[in-house]
């Protein structure tokens, strides 16, 4: 625990720190919208990144399930957001399903995900969810939940725009990436308003941050990882 200065003054404080850290402006979403990517590197971007979301919702059902009874407001918004990862009830909304069915469209077959071997950065990125959500406090967990759904806005902002480039993708393919500008949006209103209903002290709201910055960090050591696996290169030797 650090010293109580460097506690945030409020969630707005701790949300606006979210929205600036560097994880949001990364260098793999600065290449994805400006330079199109070929399709070998399309696929391996998009089998890490199927891993990752694939597995991410067996992650967030353990946290739903880790969180006090009590803690009736947190539980509602992580329902309301794993119901929404679920397609809100329908099979053709299911996101993972509209993931695979961009997959499809690049040439990559139900087989080639499942035998996806993770690259080390999306790993330790899971295992650290998982530590997170399930190993730790109710709020240190909150406050990495926060984090997943405060700074995925910003990806598919890039991700988007970047795929509009090209020609051969119609909007069914772009579904997931479409759905997502505005979901992500509504996700962090929903725990933005879990927090602010649970946190009760600054010593909460401390243990919200800590779980919060957490998670970024290694949200961006993700990005990094995947830079690499997909360019090639560091993300560091863009910037010389």
């Amino acid at each position: 625990m650090g010293p109580v200065q460097e506690l945030p003054v409020d969630v707005d404080s701790l949300i606006h720190e979210l929205q600036s850290h560097p994880v949001n402006t990364n260098e793999f979403f600065r290449t994805f919208k400006t330079r199109q990517l070929n399709p070998r590197q399309l696929r391996v971007f998009i089998r890490q990144y199927h891993y990752f979301c694939f597995h991410f919702v067996k992650v967030l059902e353990g946290l739903l399930y880790h969180t006090p009874i009590d803690q009736v407001e947190m539980r509602t918004q992580l329902a309301k957001t794993l119901y929404s990862e679920l397609g809100s009830g329908s099979h053709e909304h299911v996101h993972i399903r509209q993931l695979e069915r961009f997959a499809h469209s690049i040439g990559l077959h139900p087989q080639d995900l499942e035998e996806t071997e993770p690259i080390q950065e999306v790993t330790q990125y899971l295992e650290t969810l998982r530590r997170l959500f399930l190993q730790s406090s109710h709020l240190t967990a909150l406050g990495a939940e926060l984090a997943v759904e405060t700074t995925a806005i910003s990806e598919f902002q890039y991700f988007l725009p970047g795929l509009q480039q090209y020609e051969h993708f119609d909007r069914r393919d772009l579904a997931f990436f479409e759905l997502h500008v505005a979901e992500e949006e509504v996700h962090g209103e929903w725990l933005i308003e879990a927090v602010r209903k649970t946190a009760k002290s600054d010593e909460d709201l401390f243990e919200v941050a800590f779980g919060a910055r957490e998670t970024a960090d290694a949200w961006l050591e993700f990005w990094d990882g995947m830079y690499l696996a997909v360019f090639d290169a560091n993300p560091s030797d863009a910037l010389n």
